[in-house]
């Protein structure tokens, strides 16, 4: 199959990550490769997206491409058991978006960009719901929501809900694509139906996007500031509250590590969900939904200012795991 700026994962590479242990056996060692996805046996097709192009669009710190090798080095080695088996995973590859950028220095010049990345992810992830299979989406920014919605709505010939774990709701306006504006892009497309997002903090939703969400159709949202300072509701029922609102739908699943706190992203934040709360929700949603892909996006394992942070694959490699033994455990 070819698909512009994607590169499939070969054995030779997947050797040199994955790190065999006499007496143990790593996903990295059963996990199936292979351009040819549609005559796997497994479940989950995972696939990266190696881009800081979103970030940079939305006035951001670029970094998000170093979030899948980190994700790799990790997630190729914990072990094979019986609650995770690899044959249950289709490992395929990467887009890196790399050579797109070229002389591209102003937030417009990355704005121009990102519907390339749009037209690029959309097919492929229709092409992998249409396998019956589900998409597990890794790294770059999270403009790339709206092609995987997309994508997704495609193959299913119909508007999709999403719930989403994120501090901000990510409704911009449609100002030229990047990572502030996906879903009010997909919502505008009408590939989106229910839009509910978890944990969003005040300081940082404007109050002309907040009123353009209360005037859409559809999308309910709770702040992290009535959850935790105003304690007007549990994290568990809040959590709750949305997933019983889609759980009859066809639902994707996002996370966006900078709800997280402490974890490395463009907006880094001091306070946020613990990462305990972000593998709840994860295997949660898995359970509990019908799962129509799993987006996890917006981490750095290196920003561009310097700072790195050697925890970031294995965190985003404990949010995969997670999310697939939530649907493999129904």
């Amino acid at each position: 199959m070819d698909v512009k700026h994607f590169k499939f994962i070969e054995r030779e590479s997947l050797n040199r990550i994955c790190k065999p242990r006499k007496g143990e056996t790593k996903l990295g060692e059963t996990i199936q490769i292979g351009s040819e996805f549609t005559q796997s046996t497994a479940k989950f097709v995972v696939i990266g997206i190696q881009e800081s192009i979103g970030v940079k669009a939305n006035l951001g710190i670029g970094g998000t491409h170093s979030a899948w090798q980190a994700f790799l080095a990790s997630f190729l080695n914990i072990q094979d058991t019986h609650k995770l088996h690899g044959e249950k995973i289709h490992l395929l590859g990467t887009f890196d978006f790399a050579p797109i950028v070229k002389e591209a220095g102003s937030a417009e010049d990355f704005r121009q960009l990102v519907p390339l990345m749009d037209e690029a992810i959309a097919p492929l992830i229709e092409a992998i719901v249409a396998a019956h299979k589900i998409p597990v989406i890794i790294g770059g920014s999270h403009a790339n929501a709206y092609p995987i919605i997309k994508g997704v709505s495609a193959a299913k010939k119909q508007a999709i809900s999403v719930i989403n774990l994120d501090a901000h709701a990510d409704f911009r306006p449609l100002e030229g694509r990047h990572s502030g504006n996906p879903f009010s892009t997909a919502k505008k497309e009408g590939v989106l139906a229910d839009y509910c997002i978890l944990g969003l903090h005040e300081n940082y939703n404007s109050q002309n996007m907040l009123s353009e969400m209360d005037q859409q159709k559809g999308i309910h949202y709770y702040f992290w500031e009535d959850i935790y300072l105003r304690k007007k509701i549990t994290f568990e029922a809040a959590l709750q509250d949305f997933l019983q609102l889609t759980t009859q739908n066809q639902c994707g699943i996002e996370l966006d590590t900078d709800s997280i706190a402490g974890v490395l992203s463009s907006a880094k934040t001091p306070s946020g969900f613990s990462t305990n709360e972000a593998r709840y929700y994860a295997y949660q949603c898995a359970h509990q939904l019908l799962p129509s892909y799993f987006h996890v996006c917006e981490a750095a394992a290196e920003l561009e200012t310097g700072q790195k942070d050697s925890g970031t694959g294995k965190l985003l490699s404990y949010l995969v795991s997670d999310f697939i033994k939530g649907v493999i455990e129904k």
